[in-house]
């Protein structure tokens, strides 16, 4: 499953490739990078073996917890979705 965030700003005191490697240890084999440029980060989600709830909520709540802005969103199948709701 093909999850986006979507963001303005990386918050103060991260840089992109901290946030990508930060994503990569909280997924480890549930979910991998696929790309990333500006304002957005790809990941895929592993959805065979593991229920991709638990990656979304791992990403949601570590964007939450790294004080993203309000108008940070994952997309899911086309759909964006705040990380604040």
């Amino acid at each position: 499953m093909e999850l986006i965030i979507h963001y303005t700003a990386i918050p103060e005191g991260l840089s992109l490739d901290a946030v990508k490697a930060d994503l990569a240890n909280l997924l480890e084999d549930d979910g991998w990078l696929t790309g990333s440029g500006a304002g957005f980060i790809e990941l895929e989600l592993e959805d065979e073996k593991v229920n991709p709830k638990y990656g979304i909520l791992t990403v949601k709540n570590y964007l939450q917890k790294a004080q993203f802005t309000p108008d940070t969103t994952i997309e899911l199948a086309g759909t964006p979705v705040g990380i604040y709701e």
